[in-house]
């Protein structure tokens, strides 16, 4: 069976399943959860700005993950293509929340299977972040002179979570954290362009395809040809 629609996990039903723990995995509540689909937290340019923008639900809800990288991938897109590097792009829920559902079969003849047993608790099968009333999921800081930009990134952006939203803007000029931060900043780098690390080379391991042998030390002479190694080396002139 597909991705099925927000609308089965959108409302707050039961207690909350997401006890997974790293430093002590055996005392996990939840077994063998996904992990969560959001690439990357912070983009852009982390710097001194003029406004900061929240999106903000109107109701408290729940959002599957594959829902808020959608968001984050459309509105950081747009802002890259628009704004270039004078913006600065948080993701700021985090897919704590696992996804229960019980398997279930779409096929014809498969009514018993469908079924299943009454008040299943289902297998891990995906992430999800509740947001309250009033808490933001995605935030930007911006300049004034880019807020007419923002708005359209983050109208594209909404357009792929469950529910509607809200816009809260604040004047951060004046702001300690704010005046804190350089006036350069620090560009996020992307996941997918972080470089990866050469393997070491092993101990015996034989030379890769191509590649000469490292010359010897200075002063050391090579070993002359013996048997019929000597027969096949061309004579010298």
């Amino acid at each position: 069976m597909g991705l099925r629609p927000a609308k089965t996990i959108r409302e707050i039903r039961g207690q909350p399943w997401c006890r997974i723990s790293k430093r002590k995995p055996r005392k996990s509540f939840v077994k063998g959860a996904p992990r969560p689909k959001v690439r990357q937290y912070n983009m852009g340019t982390d710097k001194r700005f003029e406004l900061e923008v929240d999106v903000v639900p109107n109701m408290t809800l729940r959002i599957r993950d594959n829902a808020i990288e959608a968001a984050r991938q459309a509105t950081n897109k747009y802002l890259e293509k628009t704004l270039m590097d004078n913006y600065f792009l948080q993701v700021v829920s985090y897919p704590h929340l696992v996804v229960r559902e019980h398997s279930a079969l779409g096929v014809a003849g498969a009514d018993r299977i469908s079924k299943g047993m009454k008040r299943a608790f289902g297998k891990p099968k995906g992430r999800m972040a509740q947001v309250k009333h009033g808490d933001p999921v995605l935030r930007a800081r911006i300049m004034k002179k880019d807020l007419p930009a923002l708005k359209e990134g983050f109208k594209r952006g909404t357009a792929k979570l469950t529910g509607g939203y809200t816009l809260i803007i604040e004047d951060i000029t004046n702001n300690s954290k704010n005046l804190a931060r350089s006036i350069v900043g620090r560009k996020m780098k992307k996941k997918e362009e972080a470089p990866k690390p050469e393997a070491a080379a092993v101990p015996g391991a034989a030379p890769a395809a191509g590649a000469t042998p490292a010359a010897g030390k200075e002063g050391e002479k090579t070993p002359a040809p013996t048997g019929k190694e000597a027969e096949k080396a061309p004579a010298k002139k």
